[in-house]
This record gives C-alpha cells, sequence and structure tokens, in this order.
C-alpha cells in the first residue's frame, strides 16, 4: 500500500525514536498495530493487518464449547464483542454499566467470541 506520506507507505509514520509506527481504522476508530524497526516492517504489518497478505478469512463458527456464539454482520470479525486488536490477536469487549469492559485478548476470533 503506497503512499504521498513521508515513509512512502499508508498509514505508516516515523516516530521521534527514528522507529516507525503502523496503524489502522477498526470499526470507526484508529488502532494502532505496532512499533517497527523499518518502514517496511510497519507497512508489512498494515498489509497482513488489512488483508493483504492474509489467507482468506475462516469460516464463521456459531458455536464453540458447546457456547453459541453472537454473529454479527456489521463486525469484520463477524462477531459481536470481538475487534482486532494487532497483528493476530483479538479483543472481547462488552460493556457493563454502560463502560466497556476488555475480556482478554486472544489468538483467534473464535476464542474472543467464545470469552464475549
Amino acid at each position: 500500500h503506497l503512499s504521498s506520506s513521508s515513509t512512502g507507505y499508508k498509514n505508516v509514520w516515523r516516530r521521534a525514536s527514528g522507529r516507525f509506527w503502523a496503524k489502522h481504522s477498526v470499526d470507526g476508530r484508529q488502532d494502532t498495530i505496532g512499533t517497527f524497526a523499518t518502514a517496511v516492517e510497519a507497512a508489512a504489518a498494515y498489509a497482513r493487518a488489512v488483508g493483504g497478505f492474509q489467507p482468506p478469512p475462516p469460516t464463521v463458527v456459531t458455536e464453540s464449547e458447546g457456547l453459541r456464539l453472537h454473529l454479527s454482520t456489521s463486525n469484520t470479525t463477524g462477531y459481536a464483542g470481538v475487534t482486532f486488536y494487532r497483528v493476530g490477536q483479538y479483543h472481547a469487549r462488552t460493556r457493563v454499566d454502560g463502560r466497556k469492559r476488555t475480556l482478554g485478548v486472544f489468538d483467534s476470533p473464535v476464542e474472543a467470541a467464545v470469552a464475549y
């Protein structure tokens, strides 16, 4: 993903430390992918995060560990309460008394959906 930014890569910036920061938008908010030694590493992480180098998404599982999972058509993970966190990780979050509560960080969207 090329860009006209100073690094030449979309959503990759150079930090004051000299390292490179990558971020992307998930469900309407900006999420940090990570900080990397080079702009190329940051750009590759961004591409993986937005699907540039990922295999096709797995089939959405409707049940796991004997639980019916909460599906969502408005969420890129396919599950309610589950959002992409960083490369290879997913947040499970819920609301309690109107405040967001993180239930944990998981290696797959299905694991996060079970926690939700």
